[in-house]
């Protein structure tokens, strides 16, 4: 399945488009000042050749805060993943038709293998041209106390780099043309928009992966002898925790009373036996000494058919306390219902387990209508307050709403719901639903 994604923000384009035009001009004037050809005449072209240094150092400052503030920076972490299989397809696969082993995505824009080219030109090669270039402009100064080296020295490995630069634009301009189209690659780094390969049943995970660290749900990841490896900031937050060094490694009956931890024992055992939890109602030992209650989820984490540990995340109820104590264990197994909606309030995408709720047979019943078909008339008003104020910024959890099933008939559920944003806009709606219809209405 193909689908177009907004991918690149706009000064990513931006920082991209002049970064290579500054590139391509300081190798112009670079060569013509080794000597290579004649054009704009000695002098000149060492004046333009060191304005145009100037600004790429000035770029690359703006950049690199951009890179940290947004946390970019994190899309050129090397990883061996998948390494093989992008060297076997650029070398074979591609001129097969094969498919391609990565899929590209906002939070993962680049291969294992253009990580770790990226990676080497950003600390390596620009820098290593960036302080050959500046030493060999400051040489030539009559009162320049550096002469640590020879110029010639220098002026090689600085010409060394830019002959490294030349292949590396040749190879990326050649790769820009097999995707899609030949030219949709260069037309994503204009609009900003790319068509992708997407994998459904992935995607819908990673959304909800994605719903779930950036809400009020904490996400944890333990492995099978129970030691804590993972936690999200909403985790620590929910234990009063103050980073994740106070937790992880730490066992998880660190996080329980040893009057409820036996409850929790028979969990864990149960999902690494293969079973999956959802919804199951707990009370947890925050870090400060004081209590808490939330909704569980667990389930097991599989690689080749190995349980490797387990991995959830937890709903904070506190929200829902006029629920009486014997009601919160009937929320068991109610799975969790992920939807997505878009700027204007139309549903881009749900999950199997929101469609069970709404009794809807398939997605394509209900993706691009407005959410308003989801409750009654005299609901809408309250669902459009909570659409507003999570499109303005904030985060809601733990708030019960009543929903209209396709086939009229109604039900509850706890509803999470945070912004999604690209950049400084907020371009949309997503989180989960758990399910509470069969709770006694009487006790609510």
């Amino acid at each position: 399945m193909k689908r177009k994604t907004y991918i690149y923000r706009g000064f990513e384009r931006f920082w991209h488009w002049n970064q290579a035009l500054l590139i391509f001009f300081l190798a112009f004037t670079g060569f013509e000042i080794h000597g290579s050809y004649k054009i704009l005449g000695f002098e000149n072209v060492v004046r333009w050749h060191n304005i145009a240094a100037w600004a790429l150092l000035v770029l690359i400052v703006f950049a690199i805060f951009w890179h940290f503030v947004t946390g970019e920076w994190k899309q050129y972490i090397p990883t061996t993943k998948f390494m093989k299989a992008q060297i076997s397809y650029y070398i074979t696969g591609i001129f097969k038709g094969a498919p391609h082993p990565t899929h590209k995505t906002i939070y993962n824009k680049f291969n294992p293998l253009q990580r770790l080219i990226y990676l080497g030109l950003k600390i390596f090669v620009i820098p290593i041209q960036v302080t050959t270039g500046f030493f060999y402009l400051f040489y030539v100064y009559p009162d320049n106390p550096i002469h640590i080296v020879g110029l010639n020295v220098v002026a090689i490995i600085h010409t060394f780099g830019a002959f490294v630069l030349m292949a590396f634009v040749i190879a990326h301009v050649y790769l820009t043309t097999t995707g899609h189209t030949p030219l949709s690659g260069i037309k994503a780094m204009i609009t900003g928009w790319e068509v992708i390969d997407v994998d459904e049943k992935e995607e819908r995970q990673n959304n909800l992966m994605n719903a779930v660290n950036e809400s009020a749900a904490g996400y944890y990841r333990l492995n099978k002898e129970g030691i804590i490896e993972d936690v999200n900031d909403a985790w620590l937050e929910m234990y009063s925790c103050k980073s994740r060094d106070e937790i992880i490694g730490k066992h998880y009956s660190y996080t329980r009373d040893k009057k409820n931890l036996a409850e929790l024992d028979n969990l864990v055992t149960r999902v690494l036996n293969g079973e999956v939890i959802t919804g199951m109602p707990v009370m947890r030992r925050c870090f400060d000494g004081s209590s808490g209650k939330h909704l569980l989820s667990a389930n097991p984490v599989i690689e080749e058919n190995t349980v490797l540990g387990l991995e959830g995340f937890i709903l904070d109820i506190k929200e829902s306390e006029k629920l009486s104590e014997h009601m919160y264990f009937t929320v068991r197994n109610s799975g969790a219902g992920y939807y997505r909606l878009d700027e204007k309030g139309v549903i881009i995408d749900v999950n199997s387990a929101w469609l069970e709720f709404y009794k809807y047979n398939s997605k394509d019943e209900i993706v691009g209508k407005h959410f308003s078909i989801t409750r009654k008339p005299d609901d809408i008003d309250e669902l459009e307050n909570t659409f507003n104020t999570v499109m303005s910024g904030d985060t809601i959890t733990g708030k019960i709403a009543t929903r209209r099933c396709k086939d009229g008939t109604v039900g509850k559920h706890i509803l999470s719901a945070n912004p999604i944003t690209i950049g400084n806009k907020t371009v949309g709606m997503e989180g989960f639903i758990i399910d509470i219809s069969k709770l006694d209405d009487k006790s609510i």
